[in-house]
């Protein structure tokens, strides 16, 4: 009976390594780092967007820079005509501290206006300590508002809805995001320009009924699931200040 369930045991993983390498394997269309793209009119001052942060904020798995959802929400904020500046920093595999290290320093000269954040699924899922990671985003968050920007943080998308990963590995890391989510949310309610943005509970059921918010490889959301990410933005962004 207990090598019966060994056996079962290796066969379980064995069919879930193999999916999640092929699934990783998958080529996905390429998305390059630090993309600009510019909306409505062209002006001495555009409304500048900029997006921080790992591959979700990069937009890998969608099918093109502009589906990215920090492009989807720079071209609703230039449907009025204004011209608006969205520069893309994000970095796939970052975590919180290469976003201090690497990102940050890239905003010389650029005086964003609204910044959306959206990091700390690589930090889940490698074991940063939570209250290293908060006190990162706390770093981030003071640095961009010492700028004079708007910033809206993004929660650790619902891990529980991806299919990629098998159930008793969604299990761990879903009790560990949903710490560092309530811990995030309490950071952000203590900062003088700064919004929480509940990706997690706005798009779970979305993630969870149709695969097709998910792109091939099974993990990042696909052109259709930054959309949905767009939408959750840009209500609580509300509009410009």
């Amino acid at each position: 009976m207990v090598l019966t369930l060994l056996l079962l045991l290796v066969a379980y993983i064995a069919c879930h390594g193999i999916r999640i390498w092929r699934a990783l394997s998958t080529e996905l269309p390429h998305i390059p780092l630090g993309v600009e793209l510019h909306y409505g009119r062209r002006s001495a001052g555009p409304y500048t967007l900029v997006v921080l942060g790992d591959s979700t904020a990069q937009g890998i798995g969608a099918d093109s820079p502009s589906d990215s959802f920090g492009a989807k929400v720079a071209a609703v904020l230039a449907d009025d005509g204004d011209a608006v500046r969205f520069v893309n920093l994000g970095v796939d595999g970052a975590k919180a501290r290469h976003v201090i290290q690497e990102q940050l320093p890239r905003l010389a000269g650029l005086h964003p206006d609204v910044v959306l954040l959206s990091v700390g699924a690589n930090d889940v899922t490698a074991g940063t300590p939570i209250s290293r990671y908060l006190q990162q985003v706390a770093a981030i968050v003071d640095r961009l508002e010492d700028m004079g920007a708007r910033v809206l943080v993004l929660s650790i998308p619902a891990i529980d809805a991806v299919p990629l990963l098998p159930l008793p590995v969604r299990l761990v890391f879903v009790a560990r995001a949903n710490r560092f989510n309530d811990g995030l949310r309490l950071l952000v309610e203590r900062k003088r320009n700064a919004s929480f943005v509940p990706i997690c509970e706005a798009t779970r059921m979305p993630f969870r009924k149709d695969r097709t918010n998910f792109c091939a490889d099974l993990h990042h959301p696909s052109s259709a699931g930054y959309s949905l990410w767009a939408e959750v933005i840009l209500e609580r962004l509300g509009g410009r200040d």
